[in-house]
């Protein structure tokens, strides 16, 4: 009897032992996919959506090779034969073996922790590792479960336009200057104490040598001065009348630009009768529809970029009500951005739309955009998220405090009006204006630039509200009244 009851006593132990190590697996195999659909990828501010969620293997996150890469404007290509991705980004070329530890990055062996997986389908790779191969650097937030992504800023190195020639024009009113290639970055900001314009040409040469234009009794301007600012730019001053500003456009061939100038009141008048601010009758009748006022007309030459964020492949943040995903982000910031440019364009403001479609934009396509453009103004219109229901409201981002005003316009400034203005009409809490200086809109334009989020579709309340049609139309009129004081202001100071 005894030895019966020792060998059940020895049984029960080998099952307790063995149900034992069966959790342990159980665990640490939990432990491994940890986070499973909870860890996000936040690429300079931006989070990157995959329908392959990032998870953790053995201490190491991994995430889809595609969309992190992809969505950095690098090429990531696939042989079935090698079974081997490979990912390009800048200068840089990484190439992973599926299961092997070894990694080539420009031909240089090195060694990995955890080797890429193929997962559902998807090739998986440790971001952490082959992401600062290719000189980004990348944090882990233990407590929100991040993975924060800032890629480097690489400056083309573009040969330079060489600009032939810089002359006023004829009636005085406008300075011409020609190129013998594509003038594709210019920009322009006003200076005080004296009052001067001055305009900087990027990635370009002077086959002249620096100069000045005396203007003698011109009505806009005292005097011009042109050098080679740093070794790929030239700075254009003009040292200005009382109440003058100017204006940059460029010919169709990109080859000649032009500084236009113009004498502006010393305020802002009282209405918008004055033949500075007229509009066409259909034009006016949306603007007293939506209770907006017209742009002046001496900063209608001054572009506004209009970039609904996301778009295509990329659906941004995801609204769900019971599990299932009932919004997207990029509709609704381009159903804002759409409704928004039709009140600009009443107002008589000089526009251009980084999207009006369901496309797929590179993120840093969009800054590069707006800045070869010489845009005046950048407004990225988005909607926010989180990882979990809490957090709601209203907020409006730009880089810094020290940013300086250019051409007129403050990005703080417009931020703290854009803030006022949203939360008054929108109703939603008040997360104010906050500088973002890690952000890549707001880090790689070279105008003043601004992001606005309108309301969390993580949050249930905030999520009701963005999908009713009020909540667009007030974002976008909000958005209006504050461009729009922005370039009437711009001119004035």
């Amino acid at each position: 009897m005894g030895m019966e009851v020792g060998r059940l006593v020895k049984r029960n132990r080998m099952i307790r032992s063995i149900f034992f190590m069966l959790l342990m697996v159980i665990f640490s195999t939990a432990a491994a996919f940890a986070g499973h659909g909870t860890i996000k990828i936040d690429l300079d501010g931006v989070d990157v959506h995959s329908d392959s969620p990032p998870i953790i293997a053995d201490g190491r996150t991994l995430v889809s090779a595609r969309a992190v890469f992809e969505a950095m404007g690098g090429t990531v290509t696939w042989s079935e034969i090698d079974r081997e991705v490979s990912i390009t980004f800048n200068d840089v070329e990484v190439n992973l073996k599926i299961g092997s530890r070894k990694v080539s990055i420009n031909g240089n062996e090195k060694s990995l922790d955890v080797p890429a997986k193929i997962i559902k389908n998807r090739t998986m790779i440790p971001i952490r590792f082959v992401a600062e191969a290719a000189g980004c650097k990348v944090t882990w937030d233990e407590k929100t479960r991040v993975v924060a992504i800032l890629s480097p800023i690489v400056e083309p190195e573009n040969e330079l336009t060489a600009i032939s020639s810089i002359e006023l024009s004829r009636e005085g009113t406008r300075v011409i200057v020609d190129a013998d290639g594509e003038i594709k970055d210019i920009t322009s900001f006003k200076m005080a104490n004296p009052s001067r314009l001055v305009f900087d040409i990027k990635n370009a040469k002077l086959e002249i040598n620096d100069g000045t234009i005396k203007t003698g009794d011109n009505r806009f301007f005292q005097a011009i001065r042109y050098s080679q600012y740093t070794k790929d730019s030239i700075r254009i001053v003009a040292d200005l009348t009382e109440h003058s500003s100017g204006a940059v456009s460029r010919s169709d061939s990109l080859r000649t630009a032009y500084l236009t100038f113009e004498i502006n009141e010393p305020e802002m008048p009282a209405g918008y009768n004055d033949q500075d601010f007229s509009v066409s009758e259909e034009a006016q009748a949306i603007l007293d529809q939506y209770g907006l006022s017209a742009v002046a007309a001496g900063a209608r030459q001054k572009m506004v970029v209009i970039d609904p964020g996301h778009g295509g492949a990329d659906t941004g943040a995801r609204g769900y009500e019971n599990g299932i995903a009932v919004l997207n982000e990029k509709d609704v910031n381009l159903d804002v951005a759409l409704r928004l440019q039709k009140m600009l364009n009443a107002a008589g403001a000089r526009i251009y739309m980084i999207r009006t479609a369901d496309i797929t934009i590179p993120l840093y396509d969009r800054q590069d955009t707006a800045n070869a453009m010489g845009a005046s103004l950048y407004v990225s219109i988005h909607n926010n998220s989180f990882i979990n229901s809490t957090p709601s409201g209203t907020e409006v981002l730009y880089h810094g405090k020290s940013d300086p005003p250019m051409d007129g316009i403050s990005a703080m400034e417009l931020a703290q009006n854009l803030q006022r203005t949203l939360v008054s009409n929108l109703g939603l809490m008040n997360r104010g204006a906050k500088a973002s200086p890690k952000l890549a809109v707001l880090r790689r334009t070279v105008m003043p630039a601004v992001i606005i989020e309108g309301a969390f579709l993580s949050n249930p309340n905030d999520l009701n509200t963005i999908k009713t049609e009020d909540f667009r139309e007030k974002y976008a009129i909000s958005t209006a009244i504050g461009i729009i004081e922005a370039l009437n202001k711009s001119i004035y100071k």
